[in-house]
């Protein structure tokens, strides 16, 4: 059995595992998502432990590394360590919520431990062949990757709202970079990649949600897998090609942060003015909403398949987004709970005066 099919089948394997026994796994870790009627519209409490599955794919991937080169590089070391400091942050963040400032903290300092020591992990130019110049970083190399980083991870989770969603844009992401991975980490990612498939079935399903533990995860390795490729193809991956494949929930966390700031509300404060609160209200349907934000963030598959210029591709991007947006109106999509079809209770006979009568019920709702 080759490394490849031995890692996807790994991943697999625990990912069923995790959506076959996610009840009682969440229940067990105290991860349950209960909705509120607000702004948790879920139909049932749901247990959050998609990125338990997706760490325990991550564990596999690196056993495997091992095993099929002897040794781990520093890169995947370094993206491993950062994956696991974001995945814990975000499994604390699922059982008792922390404060958002408290994490933008941690995610700083793991991100700028990361981008310091390992050098093939920050980003130290700015390459531009389509427009002909490189931009030198030099002391500005962590400060950015750390700014970058912080992006991907917070439009991420912002974008982690209807099932499918993140999962799905995780998995365009993966096959966007498969071109330019180096060895080690391609062989680290395919038990990840084939978890994936599994939990992104079963969250379609309403099975389980990938939680705060796998937006945070997900983010931080696909962001630093990026970045190790980006260097290593230095020249051969355009840093616009990057900027295309993270596009649209980077801008979209940029737009919203920026509105509840000049709100007053603050940047962090939830809402339900986000792009896929906007796709679903247009389109009529969450599945038609994750498969048209899921389109916009494939488009640079029209680059590296098709040849594309990449100018084209993020003003394809650009223009979607300003048409879905101007479309809407600036009118915030309305909550929807679901639907619960009441049940009428057969009236019981009931003793008054000597006599029984029928003293009917009232509804009573579904759970």
């Amino acid at each position: 059995m080759d490394v490849t099919t031995l890692g996807v089948l790994a991943g697999t394997l625990v990912a069923t595992a995790t959506a076959l026994w996610a009840r009682p796994l969440g229940v067990r870790l105290g991860v349950i998502d209960k909705p509120d009627g607000g702004r948790k519209l879920h139909a049932n409490p749901t247990p959050l432990v998609g990125g338990v599955g997706l760490y325990l794919a991550l564990l596999a991937g690196l056993a495997l590394t091992m095993a099929a080169f002897g040794e781990v590089s520093p890169a995947a070391g370094g993206v491993f360590v950062v994956a696991t400091v974001f995945f814990l942050l975000g499994f604390m963040d699922d059982r008792q919520h922390i404060n958002p400032w408290a994490r933008l903290a941690v995610g700083i300092m793991g991100a700028a431990f990361a981008a310091s020591w390992v050098p093939e992990l920050r980003v130290h130019h700015l390459w531009f062949p389509d427009l002909g110049f490189t931009l030198p970083l030099s002391f500005a190399a962590v400060p950015f990757t750390v700014f970058c980083l912080l992006c991907l991870k917070h439009g991420s989770n912002l974008s982690d709202g209807l099932n499918g969603l993140f999962l799905g844009m995780c998995a365009i992401w993966l096959v966007l970079l498969a071109p330019f991975l180096t060895p080690r980490t391609a062989v680290m990612l395919l038990p990840v990649a084939g978890a994936l498939a599994v939990l992104l079935f079963a969250n379609l399903k309403g099975r389980l949600f990938t939680g705060d533990s796998g937006a945070y995860m997900m983010s931080s390795l696909v962001g630093f897998a990026a970045i190790e490729a980006y260097n290593q193809h230095q020249g051969g991956m355009p840093a616009l090609y990057l900027a295309a494949c993270f596009l649209i929930p980077v801008l979209d966390m940029g737009r919203v942060m920026a509105v509840r700031i000049a709100r007053g509300t603050g940047a962090f404060t939830p809402g339900r003015d986000h792009l896929h609160h906007y796709l679903k209200d247009w389109t009529g349907g969450s599945n038609r909403a994750v498969a048209v934000y899921l389109s916009l963030c494939a488009l640079p598959a029209l680059h590296i398949y098709l040849g594309a210029p990449l100018v084209v591709v993020m003003a394809l991007q650009m223009l979607a987004y300003l048409a879905v947006l101007g479309g809407n109106r600036g009118r915030v999509p309305v909550a929807k709970a679901p639907r619960i079809e009441p049940v009428r209770i057969e009236k019981q006979p009931s003793y008054s005066g000597g006599s029984f009568k029928h003293a009917p019920k009232p509804y009573q709702n579904r759970e």
